[in-house]
């Protein structure tokens, strides 16, 4: 196991994230809302299918001791607030906030202010496109929680992703120093995970490497690799690779995992416990990363 110099926990709504591999568990985070989502029906959605989802997320959670956050998707503003706030009203979880629209994100953060549930929200997220309006927003609301992504579309090797960290985010600086201008004290970084043979697995090996660099929580969508693989995607087993999947970063020291649509939750719960007790044993033998030549 790997055992990094400098990790940093934070915490978000009472849920503690990073720290060295087994000192913390990992953080599982569904995704409600999404594009084609069955609970959706028109500008609206099925209100009580969407609290059962809510309500076995939190129930696998406290019943393995993986916590969770829920992440809201939305693509209008006026469907987004709704989102979000049946969310709040529903479970005392952490919320991200995840829209393609950085306008409908602003938004968000708007309204989490109105609602005084900034502390509960995590900004999702800071990446290539960002722009002054959306780091002023996030400077003039409390909001202090921000997943940074380490995309490079033209690069997607490690030093590509740590190229835009570091110094070619935007604006002539890394994404790192526009999310502490833009007042994110809540670092988590994601290693943006790319289709299979387009740098998936440098997406995984790059959890260890910035979080031995960085020091911050590192994680991802591992479900998005499954999800691009064209070849599994008629296949009866690929519900399990999905579900396996989630283990693979949990071993490798990630903090948090987006697993996919919040319906995994019965069995990507009880796949990743097994992954964190392997975890929390090997740390009994671990291997101190350094010399990475970061």
């Amino acid at each position: 196991m790997f055992l990094f110099p400098n990790p940093k926990t934070i915490e978000v709504a009472g849920i503690k994230i990073g720290g060295q591999p087994g000192e913390n568990p990992p953080v599982l985070i569904g995704t409600m809302f999404y594009d084609r989502h069955k609970i959706l029906n028109g500008s609206g959605f099925d209100k009580g299918a969407a609290e059962s989802l809510l309500n076995r997320q939190v129930e696998k959670s406290d019943e393995t001791k993986i916590p969770s956050i829920v992440n809201v998707f939305g693509d209008s503003r006026d469907s987004f607030w709704r989102r979000i706030e049946f969310v709040a009203d529903h479970c005392k979880l952490p919320i991200m906030i995840d829209s393609p629209d950085y306008g409908v994100r602003v938004a968000a953060v708007e309204y989490a202010q109105r609602a005084g549930l900034s502390k509960r929200i995590i900004y999702n997220s800071l990446n290539l496109s960002v722009n002054m309006d959306e780091i002023k927003a996030l400077k003039d609301s409390p909001v202090n929680s921000a997943i940074i992504l380490a995309y490079n579309p033209t690069d997607s090797s490690l030093p590509g992703k740590l190229k835009f960290l570091e110094k070619d985010g935007a604006f002539g600086k890394g994404l790192l120093d526009i999310a502490k201008d833009a007042g994110i004290k809540n670092i988590l970084v994601d290693t943006a995970v790319t289709p299979l043979y387009h740098g998936a697995g440098i997406s995984m090996k790059s959890l260890i490497a910035l979080k031995a660099k960085f020091g911050y929580p590192v994680g991802c969508g591992i479900h998005n690799a499954v999800a691009s693989w064209d070849w599994l995607s008629k296949r009866e087993s690929r519900k399990f690779v999905d579900v396996a999947s989630n283990m693979i970063p949990v071993i490798l020291g990630a903090d948090f995992v987006l697993y996919g649509p919040i319906e995994n939750a019965a069995h990507v719960f009880d796949a990743v416990a097994f992954a964190e007790i392997i975890v929390e044993e090997a740390m009994e033998d671990f291997t101190v990363v350094k010399g990475l030549g970061l």
